[in-house]
């Protein structure tokens, strides 16, 4: 039976670092005891490169909560996890679940059913932590708690529209309809993290979509995670010699030269599509689709 939709938890722990093992526990009985029991499902966990030690226990985690286990033994970023679990799913609905978030109860039947309208292309739920002010919202309850009073957020809304229309956002939680994938293609699998999200999350604009930002629905976020285990500087090692991170900003504006010019990707969209940047589309259309299999230079 195909599920009602597909579930794909990342992980990357090179070291087998305590406190990131902590957040993915937290992660993983949130997860399995909040999540909708309307909704029928398949979990996919992705490992990438732990240690033994990781996997035994990760193995532990399997055996309690059951789903899908894949550990591979090297790092193959996100983009190229997120492109493969694609690839085999069979549902009509994607769920990302990274590996330092505390879903709430009613999240994912929320974000399931914001997928309903044409334009939106992916979804997300607001968060305590984020890079991005509008996608930030603080809740009154303590970190980690459930059955949220969301009265506040929902005075944040302007119009009639229940979800907020951007482009740029992060990723932490995020919903897709299958069909996207086949409309705009894949992941940009030069990017193991760092543009990748900006790359997919643009090309959905440009083909008539938004990302939609849900105010039924709130995650509390670990944030940074792979900044304080230093997987950060880890996750390029054996792919980029010297400055990842100015490396990859290059390939960024190799891609998308100028792009600060046409648009800025970190405003809210309000009521603007892709119709009102008749010059953006001229001249990045031929960046929209991406296939699957791709030659990845830096590999």
């Amino acid at each position: 039976m195909v599920p009602d939709i597909s579930y794909l938890i990342l992980n990357y722990n090179p070291t087998c670092n305590l406190y990131a093992c902590n957040v993915l526990e937290q992660t993983l009985d949130a997860f399995f005891s909040r999540k909708s029991k309307h909704l029928s499902y398949d979990v996919l966990l992705l490992d990438q490169g732990s240690t033994i030690e990781c996997r035994k226990w990760l193995l532990e985690k399997q055996n309690r909560y059951n789903f899908s286990l894949i550990a591979l033994n090297r790092n193959i970023g996100i983009s190229k996890a997120i492109n493969f679990f694609v690839n085999i799913c069979k549902s009509p609905i994607i769920g990302l679940i990274t590996s330092d978030v505390i879903i709430t109860s009613g999240m994912d039947e929320d974000l399931y059913n914001k997928l309903q309208p044409e334009e939106v292309y992916q979804v997300i739920p607001f968060t305590d932590k984020s890079d991005l002010e509008y996608q930030t919202w603080k809740p009154r309850e303590d970190f980690g708690s459930d059955n949220l009073d969301l009265r506040g957020l929902h005075e944040k809304k302007e119009g009639s529209l229940r979800y907020l229309r951007c482009i740029g956002a992060e990723l932490n939680v995020v919903f897709w309809k299958t069909e996207i994938f086949d409309k705009i293609g894949y992941f940009d699998e030069r990017w193991k993290a760092g543009h990748e999200n900006n790359d997919f999350f643009l090309r959905c604009f440009m083909a008539g979509g938004c990302t939609a930002i849900s105010f039924d629905s709130f995650v509390w976020h670990h944030h940074k995670v792979v900044e304080k285990t230093e997987a950060r500087e880890t996750r390029y090692d054996g792919y980029i010699e010297g400055d990842w991170v100015k490396k990859t900003r290059e390939m960024w504006n190799e891609k998308w030269p100028s792009i600060c010019s046409y648009i800025d990707i970190y405003k809210i969209l309000e009521d603007k599509t892709i119709n009102d940047y008749p010059e953006l589309y001229e001249k990045f259309k031929h960046n929209i689709y991406l296939p699957y299999k791709q030659n990845v230079t830096y590999f």
